[in-house]
């Protein structure tokens, strides 16, 4: 994963504030021995990052969330600037109230959550097989593959699980 240089230093920051032992009065979180961070949907994240997860199958959701923030798709599917940033609580709210799997899988991707991957289980129902989501990010001939058998499934709309947007909220 490529990080830009307000990514790095932002994770830069919240490391040493981390180990530095930050008192309960101040603004920033306390992190208990053995604890897990609070996570803060903070931060930015590249459009092409967000859009390689994208299958589909979600009912023109991610469709729907590029024209809530203004990101112009002129082929109807992906959005014309690749390189564009998104605020990562934009990205979040294209999960939630769109229902946007993309959205939920770069998340889950970026923050470490414990929540299937959409990405997953749209190429097990057009595919049948377990367990390539690795593999298709990087495998250009088993995303021509997918292309080619995802016809039947169109107008299909694969409903995203509670247990995403548990980990989502």
């Amino acid at each position: 994963m490529r990080l830009s240089r307000r990514q790095l230093f932002t994770a830069a920051g919240i490391t040493a504030l981390a180990t530095t032992g930050i008192t309960a009065n101040s603004a920033a979180p306390v992190f208990a021995a053995g604890a897990a961070p609070v996570r803060t949907w903070s931060g930015e994240i590249q459009v092409a990052d967000w859009e390689k997860y994208y299958l589909g199958l979600d009912g023109g959701a991610h469709q729907k969330a590029l024209r809530a923030l203004n990101l112009t798709h002129g082929n109807g599917v992906h959005a014309d600037d690749q390189y564009a940033m998104v605020p990562v609580a934009s990205v979040r709210r294209a999960a939630l109230e769109f229902g946007d799997h993309a959205a939920a899988d770069v998340l889950r991707e970026r923050f470490g959550l414990d929540s299937p991957s959409m990405l997953g289980r749209g190429l097990k129902l057009v595919l049948g097989e377990d367990g390539l989501e690795r593999r298709y990010l990087d495998d250009p001939g088993l995303q021509l593959r997918y292309i080619g058998y995802r016809r039947p499934y169109a107008r299909y709309a694969m409903p995203m699980p509670d247990e995403v947007r548990r980990a989502l909220a």
